[in-house]
């Protein structure tokens, strides 16, 4: 069989399970065969071989039972890097970028003045959010203390790896933790808090895509109404974080007005919602 008729058979099947057929058929290919998107058009006369073919029928068969692309290639692009995922982890996804681009914004605006800048990441999973955020800053403070915190001794295996391939500046210093939220963080002079935690209610779970179901339970189920992690978090980061420090979450798409009151019953203020393309509440921000 030739790349052609692969990729014609991988388009055609993945119609029934994915919006983007071509993209999860070119993800797949070039991923297996270790050759970029670019160069995918100038081989599609190339002949498989048993051995590749084989492989390829095996993802293309896993997406075919609905497993994410990410969890089939082991990586996913987030911001500007290429993180390493697992099923351990919850996948990158681009909404999550705005709380990135929301933190390093405000990062700039309030925080320029300080010449180390610490930044606690909490429910890490990858370590995509600490790690974008620090990198993006690298150049505009002295040092970057970046704590990457998670319960999952998987999603922490994995965070190891993506801070070992992608954190390559000298003035990042970064440690990862096995927490249980704060369990386990011992610094209470953060600068910046960030966390995407479990935000679903646990009974909207069963009902979610059946690629969602691949993802691991813990980093989706956030209690009854969605909420338990953004509660406890705001109830205690005001203990890790400075004077004028910034928390900021991901949050539900309907969550904005009741995750915006628990912070600001918390003491929290400059309390606000940033919304996604998609007009969606996603992130809610405030100063300690």
């Amino acid at each position: 069989m030739t790349l052609r008729q692969f990729y014609k058979l991988c388009t055609d099947s993945f119609k029934s399970v994915s919006d983007s057929p071509a993209v999860d058929a070119r993800e797949i290919i070039c991923h297996h065969l270790n050759i970029d998107q670019s160069k995918l058009i100038l081989s599609m006369d190339h002949e498989l071989s048993e051995a590749d073919l084989s492989t390829l029928e095996q993802s293309r068969q896993r997406r075919l039972n609905g497993e994410p692309i990410a969890y089939i290639t082991g990586e996913r692009g987030f911001y500007e890097c290429i993180f390493k995922v697992s099923n351990d982890t919850l996948i990158p996804r681009a909404d999550t970028e705005i709380l990135v681009e929301s933190a390093i914004q405000d990062i700039r605006e309030k925080l320029l003045g300080e010449l180390d800048l610490r930044i606690l990441d909490l429910c890490c999973g990858t370590g995509c959010i600490g790690i974008s955020v620090a990198k993006a800053l690298a150049s505009e403070f002295n040092s970057i203390h970046l704590t990457l915190a998670d319960l999952s001794d998987g999603a922490l295996a994995v965070c190891r790896e993506n801070v070992a391939s992608l954190v390559t500046e000298d003035n990042i210093f970064v440690e990862v933790v096995k927490s249980d939220l704060f369990s386990s963080i011992t610094r209470t002079d953060y600068h910046v808090l960030l966390s995407n935690p479990p935000y679903i209610s646990r009974s909207v779970i069963p009902a979610l895509e059946k690629q969602v179901q691949y993802e691991p339970k813990m980093a989706l189920d956030g209690g009854e109404d969605g909420l338990d992690f953004v509660r406890e978090i705001a109830f205690k980061a005001s203990q890790y974080l400075v004077p004028g420090g910034l928390l900021q979450m991901e949050i539900g798409y309907d969550q904005g007005p009741e995750a915006s009151l628990i912070l600001a019953e918390d003491g929290f203020t400059e309390v606000s919602i940033i919304r996604d393309l998609g007009d969606c509440e996603r992130v809610v921000k405030a100063t300690n």
